[in-house]
């Protein structure tokens, strides 16, 4: 299970990259093909969703930090809202890239902040 992972949107002008994070659990598979996690509130600038409504093909790129291996994602997502005013992303998977030892570093597992948000569940 992830605490982290980075989001890529596209719009007509350019594009964006940004973290996501939380504990391990806060994104989820909810089938093979489909990815869920909760929208966090951040810098109210709304970039990537914004971007997502405009166009929704996204990117994710997980990290594991210890073995140096990456997950690339690529699909489509959407903002789901609840009747409570909380948001998600839902994300449709169309392609993996799976690439062991990728990255010539690594981190050792980090203290997570108790004011994180429980996972979904």
């Amino acid at each position: 299970m992830s605490d982290t992972f980075f989001l890529a949107t596209v719009h007509d002008r350019g594009a964006d990259a940004s973290h996501r994070g939380g504990n391990p659990g806060f994104v989820q598979a909810t089938s093979p093909r489909e990815l869920v996690w909760p929208d966090y509130t951040g810098n109210a600038m709304f970039l990537s969703l914004g971007n997502l409504v405009a166009d929704p093909r996204a990117g994710l790129l997980f990290l594991d930090w210890t073995t140096g291996t990456t997950l690339q994602l690529t699909g489509e997502a959407r903002t789901e809202f609840d009747g409570e005013g909380e948001r998600r992303v839902r994300f449709t998977v169309a392609e993996v890239v799976e690439s062991p030892a990728a990255l010539p570093l690594r981190w050792s597992p980090p203290e997570y902040s108790p004011a994180n948000p429980t996972p979904l569940g």
